[in-house]
């Protein structure tokens, strides 16, 4: 692999003069850079995505330095993406979108920005950052940014390969301008290209419930479904005085999971004692939440400390939208759960339940999930005498998603961001 780029000379004395801020490089970076670049063929393509990666990561240290987060997780960023000679677009720093320029995007003391980057609802970004990558000073330089806003307003010339040209003298220099409109400004006060399936959609971000940050529509579980007994009963007994399941109905869960692993070679807990105490319980049931692989025990697993232990934070958060008054009055309520994973990624789940007094859905109710451009990712339907339907799935930091209830004309929609 080649250790210096043409591109990398390119005005160093200018943007030392400018006293731009530079952002070390970490020996980790340079080993996950090249872990992710072997992924291509081409040596190229190579080069290109180890230089895109470094600079993705000086840009989440900067970002992390200054108490601001880069939603993105850089290793399920879309190949074509890293490959590209394209910016990075779709960035998410909070409420912003950012486009990442490179040393890629640096001609004869110039920037290159594909027109789409400006004009396309699916590329245009708030923020346009360059940062520039010095493989051999193992450090990386921000050479400034540009707001969409300001962006428009010059008068860009394009070339060949349409892709319009901005001098880099153009680009605000001074970083502390870019953490000021991070911070303070309302991403509503730089306009960029919307389409129109998107343009009044108000994005619920599930990471907040996390915090303990909740929209009033959005209603504790065991307010708005109180009524209504644990899915869970039908794996096990209630206990008859409490209608909970108890720390001894539990244990035959832990008993089957432990045979379960057995199976697998894998070393359990030791269940052999006559009773276990409620923290025991809860111990043993957070101790598989946080090391299983297995997505539907995950789950199975967070029902039952749903029950008997709702507070606990290794359960993630759910909550509930009664739907009734926007789904022609059918009683029907919307519940989503979110819950942490070990590799910080997240684990979702979407279930639909009737309300007040039906036991059961109506027969072809659907619950449909729609990717951030509209296009259905799953559809599920409710048949005769089901008493809920659901729907899991994983989810990456950004990730956009809608979910859809709807009975006959009547629908609705309810719109994710993670």
């Amino acid at each position: 692999m080649n250790t210096r780029s043409d591109s990398e000379q390119i005005n160093r004395q200018y943007y030392r003069q400018l006293q731009l801020e530079t952002i070390d490089l970490e020996p980790e970076d340079f080993q996950q850079a090249t872990l992710l670049s072997r992924n291509f063929d081409d040596e190229a393509q190579k080069w290109q995505a180890y230089l895109k990666i470094l600079a993705l990561f000086a840009l989440k240290r900067w970002l992390s330095d200054r108490h601001l987060t880069l939603d993105n997780q850089i290793e399920y960023l879309p190949p074509h993406q890293i490959i590209s000679s394209e910016p990075i677009s779709n960035l998410q720093v909070g409420e912003f979108k950012v486009c990442l320029l490179t040393n890629e995007n640096i001609v004869n003391e110039r920037i290159e920005i594909p027109e789409k980057m400006i004009n396309s609802p699916d590329f245009a970004a708030h923020l346009y950052v360059l940062i520039q990558v010095l493989v051999e000073e193992e450090e990386a330089t921000l050479i400034g940014f540009i707001r969409h806003d300001k962006l428009i307003n010059q008068s860009l010339q394009t070339n060949e390969r349409e892709n319009y040209k901005l001098s880099l003298p153009e680009l605000n220099s001074d970083s502390s301008h870019l953490i000021l409109n991070l911070k303070y400004l309302s991403p509503a006060a730089i306009k960029i290209p919307e389409n129109a399936l998107v343009e009044s959609k108000s994005w619920e971000k599930l990471t907040t419930w996390l915090e303990h940050t909740f929209t009033e529509t959005w209603q504790p579980v065991e307010e708005l479904l109180g009524n209504r007994k644990p899915i869970m009963q039908m794996a096990f007994s209630l206990d008859k005085t409490t209608e909970k399941l108890s720390p001894k109905v539990v244990k035959k869960f832990l008993k089957q999971f432990q045979m379960t692993q057995k199976q697998r070679g894998k070393i359990q807990p030791d269940l052999s004692q006559p009773e276990l105490s409620e923290t025991e319980v809860n111990t043993a049931l957070v101790n598989i939440l946080q090391t299983t692989e297995d997505e539907e025990t995950r789950w199975q697993v967070a029902e039952l400390l749903w029950e008997i232990d709702p507070s606990h934070p290794a359960t993630g958060v759910r909550r509930a939208i009664d739907l009734g008054m926007q789904l022609a009055g059918v009683p029907v309520a919307l519940m989503i759960a979110i819950l942490p994973k070990p590799n910080q990624r997240f684990a979702v789940l979407s279930r639909v339940y009737p309300l007040q007094e039906q036991r059961f859905l109506p027969a072809n109710l659907k619950l449909i999930g729609l990717d951030e451009m509209g296009e259905s990712l799953f559809e599920i339907r409710a048949r005769e005498r089901d008493d809920y339907i659901q729907f899991k799935f994983t989810a990456d930091p950004g990730d956009r998603f809608s979910l859809q209830v709807s009975l006959n004309s009547a629908t609705v929609t309810k719109h994710f961001i993670i």
